[in-house]
């Protein structure tokens, strides 16, 4: 498919270039990819987003939130496909983003997201029947400025979003994002550290504070609820693997949280 859908493709990058070469030929269809680049990152990874035609911008990493508001002020088209490197879409599912912008088309679509964990897709641990708002119109939407797990918010609004099938608010796109974001064990806890630190800062934020038991008791429940109730067990050794490290990521979070709590500025 040509370029011809008008479609602002955003995307954030920094040491991603197998990624990036992989994933830019497939975003053809779109008008126009923009790229924010963060300096630190690979020179090569801006080289070859260049080269495969995207709009390119540099700016240094500060957060989630901020590094998405920055490129989504960047976008010129109506829509915008907001993905990550290590995010594929299927074959097919062009044609069905096409038909999803019509003049009376909601105002958002959400995608569904399946996730792969040391090269296995997970089918349960609370990953099953994922839904991402990832398709929307540039004007009516805006990023928080979370640090992670940035999220949309309706522009002028302090946050939140309609349910799927309000009037005129978000659709359900039968679009499907492959994500293949644990695909070494070394990525696996470098991320899991870097998301703790994050959701700490995020709370604190917030006004959240955490004592002992938060730290002791929130670790055990998380891998209880994840292996257990959301059936973890089901996806073998790497859902177990799955499970602990999504607790240990909830214990460092919340180890922080509560040292956090106790230094200067705990009040704040």
């Amino acid at each position: 498919m040509s370029a011809d859908l008008p479609i602002s493709v955003l995307l954030l990058a920094r040491d991603e270039t197998a990624d990036v070469t992989a994933l830019l030929p497939a975003l053809r269809f779109a008008r126009e990819v923009v790229v924010v680049w963060d300096p630190r990152g690979e020179r090569a990874t801006r080289d070859a987003a260049e080269r495969l035609g995207a709009r390119v911008f540099e700016r240094e990493f500060e957060c989630f939130g901020a590094q998405r508001r920055y490129a989504l002020a960047h976008c010129t088209q109506p829509w915008v496909l907001w993905i990550d490197a290590d995010e594929r879409l299927r074959a097919g599912d062009t044609d069905r983003l096409a038909a999803a912008l019509g003049d009376s088309a909601p105002d958002g679509w959400f995608l569904g997201r399946e996730t792969s964990f040391l090269g296995r897709r997970i089918r349960y641990c609370g990953w099953q029947r994922e839904r991402v708002l990832r398709l929307f119109r540039r004007e009516r939407w805006e990023f928080d400025d979370a640090p992670v797990h940035e999220e949309l918010r309706r522009v002028g609004a302090p946050g939140g979003m309609e349910a799927p099938g309000a009037s005129g608010a978000i659709g359900d796109l039968p679009v499907t994002l492959d994500h293949h974001s644990y695909a070494t064990w070394k990525a696996c806890v470098d991320k899991m550290c870097r998301y703790a630190e994050a959701g700490a800062e995020k709370a604190f934020r917030a006004g959240r504070r955490a004592g002992l038991l938060d730290v002791a008791l929130r670790p055990p429940l998380r891998f209880l609820r994840q292996y257990v109730l959301q059936l973890g067990f089901l996806d073998g050794a790497h859902g177990w693997l799955l499970c602990a490290l999504a607790s240990s990521q909830v214990f460092l979070k919340y180890a922080s949280l509560w040292a956090r709590s106790r230094g200067p500025g705990a009040r704040a």
